[in-house]
Protein backbone atom coordinates (compact mmCIF):
# COMPACT_ATOMS: atom_id res chain seq x y z
CA UNK A 1 0.00 0.00 0.00
CA UNK A 2 1.52 3.09 -0.85
CA UNK A 3 0.75 6.02 1.43
CA UNK A 4 2.29 9.16 2.38
CA UNK A 5 3.65 9.17 5.70
CA UNK A 6 4.08 13.11 5.79
CA UNK A 7 0.48 12.91 5.47
CA UNK A 8 -0.12 10.72 8.39
CA UNK A 9 2.11 12.98 10.49
CA UNK A 10 0.19 16.05 10.04
CA UNK A 11 -3.15 14.61 10.63
CA UNK A 12 -1.57 13.32 13.90
CA UNK A 13 -0.19 16.07 14.76
CA UNK A 14 -3.66 17.61 14.00
CA UNK A 15 -5.41 15.40 16.72
CA UNK A 16 -3.02 16.91 19.57
CA UNK A 17 -3.68 20.48 18.45
CA UNK A 18 -7.22 19.97 19.00
CA UNK A 19 -6.55 18.49 22.04
CA UNK A 20 -4.93 21.23 23.26
CA UNK A 21 -7.10 23.90 21.72
CA UNK A 22 -9.52 21.82 23.75
CA UNK A 23 -8.20 21.90 26.90
CA UNK A 24 -7.21 25.26 27.00
CA UNK A 25 -10.20 26.91 26.38
CA UNK A 26 -11.83 24.66 28.55
CA UNK A 27 -10.03 25.90 31.56
CA UNK A 28 -11.40 29.40 30.94
CA UNK A 29 -15.06 28.74 30.74
CA UNK A 30 -14.98 28.85 34.90
CA UNK A 31 -16.48 32.47 34.79
CA UNK A 32 -19.32 32.09 31.92
CA UNK A 33 -20.62 29.04 33.81
CA UNK A 34 -20.59 30.19 36.86
CA UNK A 35 -22.62 33.19 35.44
CA UNK A 36 -24.87 31.24 33.44
CA UNK A 37 -25.68 28.31 35.55
CA UNK A 38 -24.52 28.67 38.67
CA UNK A 39 -21.37 26.59 38.82
CA UNK A 40 -19.27 27.03 41.18
CA UNK A 41 -15.55 26.17 41.45
CA UNK A 42 -15.89 22.90 43.16
CA UNK A 43 -17.74 21.83 40.22
CA UNK A 44 -15.78 23.17 37.70
CA UNK A 45 -12.47 21.52 39.26
CA UNK A 46 -14.38 18.15 39.00
CA UNK A 47 -15.27 18.92 35.36
CA UNK A 48 -11.99 19.95 34.60
CA UNK A 49 -10.14 16.61 36.36
CA UNK A 50 -12.87 14.72 34.21
CA UNK A 51 -10.44 15.18 31.06
CA UNK A 52 -7.44 13.39 32.85
CA UNK A 53 -9.30 10.55 34.05
CA UNK A 54 -10.87 9.94 30.63
CA UNK A 55 -7.47 10.48 29.07
CA UNK A 56 -5.16 8.33 31.41
CA UNK A 57 -7.53 5.04 31.04
CA UNK A 58 -7.90 5.28 27.39
CA UNK A 59 -4.28 6.20 26.83
CA UNK A 60 -3.90 2.49 28.32
CA UNK A 61 -6.98 0.39 27.50
CA UNK A 62 -6.93 2.34 23.68
CA UNK A 63 -3.60 0.88 23.23
CA UNK A 64 -4.49 -2.85 24.01
CA UNK A 65 -7.74 -2.20 21.48
CA UNK A 66 -5.19 -0.79 18.86
CA UNK A 67 -3.51 -4.15 18.58
CA UNK A 68 -6.73 -6.17 18.93
CA UNK A 69 -8.64 -4.13 16.05
CA UNK A 70 -6.23 -1.89 14.56
CA UNK A 71 -6.03 2.02 13.96
CA UNK A 72 -8.67 2.79 11.52
CA UNK A 73 -11.41 1.74 13.71
CA UNK A 74 -10.24 3.80 16.79
CA UNK A 75 -9.79 6.96 14.71
CA UNK A 76 -13.07 6.60 13.66
CA UNK A 77 -14.73 6.01 17.13
CA UNK A 78 -12.41 8.98 18.08
CA UNK A 79 -13.72 11.50 15.54
CA UNK A 80 -17.46 10.87 16.04
CA UNK A 81 -16.93 11.15 19.90
CA UNK A 82 -15.48 14.70 19.49
CA UNK A 83 -18.17 15.83 17.54
CA UNK A 84 -20.74 14.13 20.45
CA UNK A 85 -18.91 15.94 22.62
CA UNK A 86 -18.83 19.49 20.93
CA UNK A 87 -22.52 19.12 20.19
CA UNK A 88 -23.35 18.47 23.95
CA UNK A 89 -21.51 21.75 24.94
CA UNK A 90 -24.54 23.18 22.70
CA UNK A 91 -26.85 21.62 23.96
CA UNK A 92 -26.27 23.08 27.63
CA UNK A 93 -28.03 26.12 27.18
CA UNK A 94 -31.24 25.15 25.93
CA UNK A 95 -31.96 22.04 28.06
CA UNK A 96 -30.51 23.86 31.29
CA UNK A 97 -34.10 26.69 30.74
CA UNK A 98 -36.21 23.40 30.28
CA UNK A 99 -34.82 22.02 33.40
CA UNK A 100 -34.97 25.17 35.37
CA UNK A 101 -38.43 25.47 34.17
CA UNK A 102 -39.69 22.36 35.11
CA UNK A 103 -37.24 22.51 38.59
CA UNK A 104 -35.24 25.35 39.61
CA UNK A 105 -33.38 23.10 42.22
CA UNK A 106 -32.43 20.12 39.87
CA UNK A 107 -31.17 22.68 36.97
CA UNK A 108 -27.52 23.33 37.88
CA UNK A 109 -26.83 19.97 38.44
CA UNK A 110 -28.43 18.48 35.40
CA UNK A 111 -26.50 21.19 33.75
CA UNK A 112 -23.39 20.10 35.42
CA UNK A 113 -23.68 16.24 34.64
CA UNK A 114 -24.23 17.09 30.67
CA UNK A 115 -20.82 19.78 31.15
CA UNK A 116 -18.99 16.79 32.87
CA UNK A 117 -19.90 13.88 30.21
CA UNK A 118 -19.18 16.56 27.76
CA UNK A 119 -15.57 16.57 29.04
CA UNK A 120 -15.08 13.19 29.97
CA UNK A 121 -15.82 12.08 26.28
CA UNK A 122 -13.25 14.62 25.14
CA UNK A 123 -10.72 12.95 26.99
CA UNK A 124 -11.56 9.41 25.77
CA UNK A 125 -11.14 10.86 22.40
CA UNK A 126 -7.57 12.36 23.61
CA UNK A 127 -6.72 8.84 25.15
CA UNK A 128 -7.61 7.35 21.66
CA UNK A 129 -5.74 9.47 19.65
CA UNK A 130 -2.76 9.28 21.89
CA UNK A 131 -3.04 5.73 21.68
CA UNK A 132 -3.22 4.96 18.01
CA UNK A 133 -0.80 8.38 16.41
CA UNK A 134 1.92 6.85 19.01
CA UNK A 135 2.96 3.64 17.58
CA UNK A 136 1.93 4.30 14.28
CA UNK A 137 3.91 7.54 14.10
CA UNK A 138 6.94 4.99 15.60
CA UNK A 139 5.83 2.44 13.42
CA UNK A 140 6.29 4.74 10.10
CA UNK A 141 9.53 6.29 11.21
CA UNK A 142 11.23 3.36 12.44
CA UNK A 143 14.54 5.23 11.53
CA UNK A 144 13.89 7.82 14.17
CA UNK A 145 11.55 7.79 16.16
CA UNK A 146 12.95 9.74 18.83
CA UNK A 147 12.66 12.83 16.34
CA UNK A 148 9.53 12.36 14.69
CA UNK A 149 7.77 11.99 18.40
CA UNK A 150 8.89 15.02 19.25
CA UNK A 151 7.74 16.83 15.93
CA UNK A 152 4.50 14.52 16.76
CA UNK A 153 4.15 16.12 19.86
CA UNK A 154 4.93 19.67 18.83
CA UNK A 155 0.93 19.66 18.05
CA UNK A 156 -0.04 19.78 21.94
CA UNK A 157 1.47 23.25 23.09
CA UNK A 158 0.88 24.17 19.52
CA UNK A 159 -2.79 23.53 20.80
CA UNK A 160 -2.34 25.43 23.99
CA UNK A 161 -0.79 28.54 22.24
CA UNK A 162 -4.03 28.44 19.51
CA UNK A 163 -6.51 27.65 22.84
CA UNK A 164 -4.97 30.22 24.94
CA UNK A 165 -4.84 33.38 22.89
CA UNK A 166 -7.86 32.16 22.32
CA UNK A 167 -9.74 32.09 25.50
CA UNK A 168 -7.44 35.41 26.34
CA UNK A 169 -9.05 37.43 23.65
CA UNK A 170 -12.93 35.98 23.34
CA UNK A 171 -14.14 34.18 26.33
CA UNK A 172 -15.47 35.59 29.55
CA UNK A 173 -16.24 39.11 30.69
CA UNK A 174 -12.63 40.40 30.91
CA UNK A 175 -11.73 39.06 26.97
CA UNK A 176 -9.03 41.44 25.28
CA UNK A 177 -11.45 41.59 21.99
CA UNK A 178 -15.18 40.27 22.14
CA UNK A 179 -16.76 37.51 24.76
CA UNK A 180 -17.97 35.50 22.39
CA UNK A 181 -20.89 32.55 23.35
CA UNK A 182 -18.60 29.91 25.50
CA UNK A 183 -20.16 27.15 23.74
CA UNK A 184 -18.33 28.54 19.85
CA UNK A 185 -15.35 29.19 21.44
CA UNK A 186 -15.03 25.37 24.05
CA UNK A 187 -16.26 23.67 20.44
CA UNK A 188 -13.72 25.51 17.84
CA UNK A 189 -11.08 22.25 18.18
CA UNK A 190 -13.90 20.78 16.16
CA UNK A 191 -12.65 22.56 13.17
CA UNK A 192 -9.81 20.72 13.54
CA UNK A 193 -10.95 17.44 13.65
CA UNK A 194 -12.87 18.11 11.06
CA UNK A 195 -9.91 18.51 9.39
CA UNK A 196 -7.39 15.79 10.30
CA UNK A 197 -10.92 13.64 9.51
CA UNK A 198 -10.93 14.79 5.79
CA UNK A 199 -7.18 13.94 5.65
CA UNK A 200 -6.92 10.31 6.92
CA UNK A 201 -10.14 8.53 7.39
CA UNK A 202 -10.70 7.66 4.04
CA UNK A 203 -7.48 6.03 3.90
CA UNK A 204 -6.14 2.25 4.29
CA UNK A 205 -3.69 2.61 7.82
CA UNK A 206 -0.65 0.31 7.83
CA UNK A 207 -1.36 -3.14 10.33
CA UNK A 208 -0.78 -2.84 14.13
CA UNK A 209 2.51 -4.91 15.32
CA UNK A 210 0.03 -6.80 17.40
CA UNK A 211 -2.17 -7.77 13.92
CA UNK A 212 1.38 -7.99 11.84
CA UNK A 213 2.89 -10.37 14.00
CA UNK A 214 0.15 -12.89 14.65
CA UNK A 215 1.08 -13.07 18.54
CA UNK A 216 -1.01 -10.85 20.34
CA UNK A 217 0.26 -12.16 23.68
CA UNK A 218 3.75 -10.72 22.99
CA UNK A 219 2.68 -7.05 23.13
CA UNK A 220 2.46 -7.81 26.86
CA UNK A 221 5.69 -8.52 27.05
CA UNK A 222 7.91 -5.02 28.20
CA UNK A 223 5.64 -5.65 31.75
CA UNK A 224 8.67 -8.33 32.26
CA UNK A 225 11.12 -5.59 31.88
CA UNK A 226 12.01 -4.35 35.30
CA UNK A 227 13.82 -1.32 33.20
CA UNK A 228 10.20 -0.52 31.54
CA UNK A 229 8.95 -0.56 35.41
CA UNK A 230 11.27 2.06 36.24
CA UNK A 231 10.26 4.09 32.83
CA UNK A 232 6.49 3.59 33.90
CA UNK A 233 7.10 5.30 37.73
CA UNK A 234 9.09 7.78 36.14
CA UNK A 235 6.64 8.47 33.11
CA UNK A 236 4.08 8.96 35.94
CA UNK A 237 6.46 11.92 37.84
CA UNK A 238 6.89 13.45 34.06
CA UNK A 239 3.37 13.57 34.24
CA UNK A 240 2.94 14.87 37.62
CA UNK A 241 5.41 18.05 36.70
CA UNK A 242 4.44 18.91 33.27
CA UNK A 243 0.82 18.45 32.99
CA UNK A 244 0.33 19.40 36.75
CA UNK A 245 2.21 22.64 36.75
CA UNK A 246 0.38 23.37 33.33
CA UNK A 247 -3.13 23.14 35.42
CA UNK A 248 -1.79 25.28 37.89
CA UNK A 249 0.81 27.96 36.18
CA UNK A 250 -2.28 30.26 35.49
CA UNK A 251 -3.52 30.50 39.06
CA UNK A 252 -0.42 30.79 40.85
CA UNK A 253 0.53 33.13 38.77
CA UNK A 254 -2.38 35.28 38.76
CA UNK A 255 -1.84 38.22 41.29
CA UNK A 256 1.90 38.36 39.77
CA UNK A 257 1.10 38.77 35.99
CA UNK A 258 -1.36 41.53 34.73
CA UNK A 259 -2.44 38.74 32.48
CA UNK A 260 -1.59 34.88 33.72
CA UNK A 261 -2.43 32.97 31.11
CA UNK A 262 0.12 34.34 28.92
CA UNK A 263 2.72 32.59 31.19
CA UNK A 264 1.29 29.52 29.61
CA UNK A 265 1.14 30.68 26.05
CA UNK A 266 4.87 31.59 26.73
CA UNK A 267 5.58 28.10 27.71
CA UNK A 268 4.03 26.35 25.40
CA UNK A 269 5.43 28.51 22.56
CA UNK A 270 8.84 27.54 23.37
CA UNK A 271 7.83 23.74 24.09
CA UNK A 272 6.45 24.14 20.22
CA UNK A 273 9.75 25.61 19.22
CA UNK A 274 11.77 22.81 21.11
CA UNK A 275 9.74 20.01 19.63
CA UNK A 276 9.62 20.71 16.28
CA UNK A 277 12.81 22.23 15.29
CA UNK A 278 15.25 20.55 17.97
CA UNK A 279 14.91 17.02 16.87
CA UNK A 280 17.90 16.39 15.12
CA UNK A 281 19.51 17.68 18.03
CA UNK A 282 17.16 14.91 20.20
CA UNK A 283 18.03 12.07 17.86
CA UNK A 284 21.72 12.35 18.13
CA UNK A 285 22.34 12.20 21.76
CA UNK A 286 21.65 9.42 24.23
CA UNK A 287 18.08 9.46 25.67
CA UNK A 288 18.51 8.71 28.55
CA UNK A 289 21.05 10.99 29.09
CA UNK A 290 18.44 13.73 27.48
CA UNK A 291 15.99 12.81 30.05
CA UNK A 292 18.65 13.25 32.53
CA UNK A 293 19.78 16.56 31.67
CA UNK A 294 16.29 17.57 31.49
CA UNK A 295 14.99 16.48 34.55
CA UNK A 296 17.85 19.15 36.11
CA UNK A 297 16.84 21.67 34.36
CA UNK A 298 13.43 21.49 35.02
CA UNK A 299 14.18 21.37 38.76
CA UNK A 300 16.40 24.34 38.97
CA UNK A 301 13.53 26.12 36.68
CA UNK A 302 11.03 25.33 39.37
CA UNK A 303 13.14 26.42 42.19
CA UNK A 304 13.67 29.56 40.35
CA UNK A 305 9.79 30.16 39.59
CA UNK A 306 9.15 29.91 43.18
CA UNK A 307 11.82 31.37 44.64
CA UNK A 308 10.72 35.55 45.40
CA UNK A 309 10.87 37.07 41.70
CA UNK A 310 10.09 40.55 41.70
CA UNK A 311 9.76 41.45 37.95
CA UNK A 312 8.19 40.23 35.26
CA UNK A 313 10.56 39.89 33.31
CA UNK A 314 12.48 37.53 35.61
CA UNK A 315 9.34 35.21 35.86
CA UNK A 316 10.22 34.83 32.44
CA UNK A 317 13.33 34.27 31.85
CA UNK A 318 12.96 31.56 34.70
CA UNK A 319 10.08 30.34 32.71
CA UNK A 320 12.09 29.93 29.40
CA UNK A 321 14.58 28.08 31.91
CA UNK A 322 12.06 25.60 33.03
CA UNK A 323 10.39 25.19 29.25
CA UNK A 324 13.94 24.01 28.16
CA UNK A 325 13.81 21.29 30.67
CA UNK A 326 10.33 19.97 30.20
CA UNK A 327 9.94 20.23 26.47
CA UNK A 328 11.53 17.03 25.25
CA UNK A 329 11.09 14.95 28.44
CA UNK A 330 7.41 13.27 27.72
CA UNK A 331 7.85 12.85 23.73
CA UNK A 332 11.67 11.15 24.34
CA UNK A 333 9.72 8.79 27.09
CA UNK A 334 7.56 7.91 24.44
CA UNK A 335 10.86 7.73 21.57
CA UNK A 336 12.48 5.04 24.65
CA UNK A 337 9.49 3.01 24.66
CA UNK A 338 9.22 2.33 20.67
CA UNK A 339 13.07 2.36 20.62
CA UNK A 340 13.38 -0.61 23.21
CA UNK A 341 10.28 -2.43 23.60
CA UNK A 342 8.70 -2.02 19.81
CA UNK A 343 7.43 -5.84 20.06
CA UNK A 344 5.03 -4.08 22.23
CA UNK A 345 4.18 -1.47 20.22
CA UNK A 346 0.98 0.79 21.08
CA UNK A 347 0.64 -1.24 24.50
CA UNK A 348 3.86 0.27 26.08
CA UNK A 349 3.53 3.33 24.98
CA UNK A 350 0.32 3.29 26.00
CA UNK A 351 1.21 2.43 29.81
CA UNK A 352 3.70 5.59 30.06
CA UNK A 353 0.88 7.76 28.84
CA UNK A 354 -1.70 6.13 31.54
CA UNK A 355 0.64 6.70 34.08
CA UNK A 356 1.52 9.97 33.32
CA UNK A 357 -2.23 11.35 33.16
CA UNK A 358 -3.99 9.36 36.05
CA UNK A 359 -1.19 10.50 38.27
CA UNK A 360 -2.31 13.92 37.06
CA UNK A 361 -5.92 13.78 37.13
CA UNK A 362 -5.04 11.74 41.13
CA UNK A 363 -2.66 13.10 42.09
CA UNK A 364 -0.97 16.28 40.75
CA UNK A 365 -3.34 18.21 40.74
CA UNK A 366 -5.62 17.82 44.15
CA UNK A 367 -1.89 17.86 45.56
CA UNK A 368 -0.59 21.11 44.12
CA UNK A 369 -3.55 22.88 44.95
CA UNK A 370 -3.55 21.42 48.72
CA UNK A 371 0.35 22.67 48.59
CA UNK A 372 -0.82 26.12 47.80
CA UNK A 373 -3.68 26.10 50.06
CA UNK A 374 -1.70 25.57 52.64
CA UNK A 375 1.00 27.51 52.41
CA UNK A 376 -1.23 30.47 51.55
CA UNK A 377 -3.16 29.69 54.81
CA UNK A 378 -0.09 29.45 57.04
CA UNK A 379 1.16 32.58 55.27
CA UNK A 380 -1.50 35.17 55.68
CA UNK A 381 -2.22 33.38 59.27
CA UNK A 382 1.40 34.34 60.19
CA UNK A 383 1.81 37.93 58.70
CA UNK A 384 -1.93 39.38 59.04
CA UNK A 385 -3.51 37.38 61.68
CA UNK A 386 -6.61 39.86 61.73
CA UNK A 387 -7.17 39.30 58.25
CA UNK A 388 -6.69 35.52 58.05
CA UNK A 389 -9.22 35.32 60.57
CA UNK A 390 -11.63 37.64 58.36
CA UNK A 391 -11.04 35.48 55.40
CA UNK A 392 -10.61 31.71 56.83
CA UNK A 393 -12.98 29.21 57.05
CA UNK A 394 -14.15 28.57 60.82
CA UNK A 395 -13.55 24.64 60.19
CA UNK A 396 -10.11 23.05 59.46
CA UNK A 397 -9.72 20.31 56.50
CA UNK A 398 -7.05 17.91 56.34
CA UNK A 399 -5.81 17.17 52.65
CA UNK A 400 -2.78 14.89 51.52
CA UNK A 401 -1.12 15.24 54.72
CA UNK A 402 -1.32 18.98 55.17
CA UNK A 403 -4.52 20.04 58.17
CA UNK A 404 -5.38 24.34 57.82
CA UNK A 405 -8.20 26.40 57.73
CA UNK A 406 -8.77 27.20 53.93
CA UNK A 407 -9.38 30.60 53.01
CA UNK A 408 -13.14 31.31 52.01
CA UNK A 409 -13.10 30.74 48.27
CA UNK A 410 -16.11 33.36 47.63
CA UNK A 411 -14.01 35.98 50.07
CA UNK A 412 -10.74 35.18 48.22
CA UNK A 413 -12.11 35.74 45.03
CA UNK A 414 -13.01 38.99 45.64
CA UNK A 415 -9.76 40.16 46.80
CA UNK A 416 -8.07 38.06 44.11
CA UNK A 417 -9.87 40.05 41.13
CA UNK A 418 -9.52 43.49 42.36
CA UNK A 419 -6.92 45.75 41.02
CA UNK A 420 -4.37 46.91 43.57
CA UNK A 421 -2.87 50.44 42.86
CA UNK A 422 0.05 51.28 44.76
CA UNK A 423 -1.13 48.87 46.94
CA UNK A 424 -4.88 49.78 47.39
CA UNK A 425 -7.89 48.35 45.82
CA UNK A 426 -9.64 50.31 43.35
CA UNK A 427 -13.00 49.47 44.33
CA UNK A 428 -15.16 46.81 46.37
CA UNK A 429 -17.53 46.00 43.49
CA UNK A 430 -16.25 42.19 43.65
CA UNK A 431 -17.13 41.88 47.08
CA UNK A 432 -20.34 43.83 46.75
CA UNK A 433 -21.30 41.77 43.85
CA UNK A 434 -20.25 38.44 45.00
CA UNK A 435 -23.65 36.41 45.77
CA UNK A 436 -22.11 33.89 48.05
CA UNK A 437 -20.43 36.16 50.78
CA UNK A 438 -23.42 36.57 53.17
CA UNK A 439 -25.15 40.01 53.49
CA UNK A 440 -23.69 40.58 57.17
CA UNK A 441 -19.63 40.05 56.53
CA UNK A 442 -20.03 42.64 53.37
CA UNK A 443 -19.51 45.59 55.58
CA UNK A 444 -16.60 43.99 57.33
CA UNK A 445 -15.03 43.04 54.70
CA UNK A 446 -15.30 46.46 52.77
CA UNK A 447 -14.33 48.71 55.42
CA UNK A 448 -11.15 46.59 55.77
CA UNK A 449 -10.45 46.48 52.22
CA UNK A 450 -7.68 48.51 52.08
CA UNK A 451 -5.32 46.55 54.12
CA UNK A 452 -6.91 43.07 53.91
CA UNK A 453 -6.97 42.77 49.94
CA UNK A 454 -3.48 43.20 49.95
CA UNK A 455 -2.49 40.78 52.12
CA UNK A 456 -4.59 37.78 51.13
CA UNK A 457 -2.87 38.67 47.01
CA UNK A 458 0.62 38.20 48.97
CA UNK A 459 -0.01 35.57 50.53
CA UNK A 460 -1.83 34.13 47.41
CA UNK A 461 1.25 34.37 45.74
CA UNK A 462 3.34 33.09 48.67
CA UNK A 463 1.27 29.89 49.05
CA UNK A 464 1.76 29.64 44.68
CA UNK A 465 5.25 30.01 44.81
CA UNK A 466 5.60 27.40 47.53
CA UNK A 467 4.12 25.35 45.72
CA UNK A 468 6.20 25.13 42.59
CA UNK A 469 8.95 24.66 45.06
CA UNK A 470 7.70 21.69 46.37
CA UNK A 471 7.04 20.06 43.05
CA UNK A 472 10.60 20.65 41.80
CA UNK A 473 11.32 17.96 44.43
CA UNK A 474 9.67 15.82 41.52
CA UNK A 475 11.88 16.50 38.32
CA UNK A 476 14.94 15.66 41.36
CA UNK A 477 13.64 12.21 42.05
CA UNK A 478 13.15 11.50 38.20
CA UNK A 479 16.95 12.91 38.03
CA UNK A 480 17.61 10.06 40.41
CA UNK A 481 15.89 7.16 38.43
CA UNK A 482 17.19 8.31 35.25
CA UNK A 483 20.69 8.45 36.08
CA UNK A 484 20.35 4.98 37.74
CA UNK A 485 19.10 3.94 34.23
CA UNK A 486 21.64 5.59 32.55
CA UNK A 487 24.34 3.38 34.90
CA UNK A 488 22.06 0.25 33.69
CA UNK A 489 22.48 0.30 30.77
CA UNK A 490 26.25 1.10 30.35
CA UNK A 491 26.72 -1.75 32.51
CA UNK A 492 24.89 -3.84 29.47
CA UNK A 493 26.90 -2.07 26.52
CA UNK A 494 25.30 0.83 26.34
CA UNK A 495 21.76 2.66 25.28
CA UNK A 496 20.96 0.23 22.08
CA UNK A 497 17.81 0.47 19.43
CA UNK A 498 15.78 -2.69 19.12
CA UNK A 499 14.07 -3.85 16.13
CA UNK A 500 11.21 -6.15 15.70
CA UNK A 501 13.73 -8.84 14.75
CA UNK A 502 15.66 -8.38 17.56
CA UNK A 503 18.71 -6.71 16.31
CA UNK A 504 20.65 -4.42 18.34
CA UNK A 505 22.10 -0.95 16.75
CA UNK A 506 23.54 2.08 18.01
CA UNK A 507 21.06 5.25 18.92
CA UNK A 508 22.71 7.82 16.63
CA UNK A 509 22.93 4.67 13.72
CA UNK A 510 19.44 4.34 13.57
CA UNK A 511 18.82 6.94 10.93
CA UNK A 512 20.14 9.70 8.49
CA UNK A 513 18.09 13.09 9.92
CA UNK A 514 18.96 15.12 6.89
CA UNK A 515 17.72 11.79 4.60
CA UNK A 516 14.69 11.06 6.71
CA UNK A 517 13.45 15.06 6.66
CA UNK A 518 12.76 14.90 2.97
CA UNK A 519 10.76 11.49 3.34
CA UNK A 520 7.41 13.23 3.08
CA UNK A 521 6.58 10.95 -0.24
CA UNK A 522 4.83 7.83 -0.74
CA UNK A 523 6.09 4.94 1.46
CA UNK A 524 5.53 1.21 0.80
CA UNK A 525 4.18 -0.75 3.87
Amino acid sequence: MDLSRGKLMLASFLTLVASGIGFATRTAAGGPWEREFDIGGGQFGVILGAGFLGFGLMIFFGGILVEKFGYKPLLVLAFVLHLISAGMLFAANPLFEGWREADPSTATDKVFNLLFWSAFIFSICQGLYEAVINPLIAQIYPENKTHYLNILHAGWPAGMIIGGLFAAGFIGADAWFIELPWQWALSSFAIVVLAYGVMVLPEKLPETVGESSGNFGNVFSCFASIPFLVLIVLHALIGYMELGVDSWMTKLMENFLPNSVLILVYTSFLMFILRFFAGPIVHKVNPIGLLLGSSVIACLGLIWLGSPIQSVAMIFVAATFYSFGKAFLWPTMLGVAGERYPQSGSVAMGALGAAGMLCVGQIAGPRIGAQQGYAMSENLQQTAPETFERYAEPDPISSWGYEYRPLDPARLNAANRTELVNGTPKNVDAVREADLIPADVKPILIANAEKDFKNVQDSYLAGGRRALTLTSYVPGMMAIGFLGLLIYYRSIGGYKVIKLDGHEEEHDAAGDDEELMGQTGPVEY
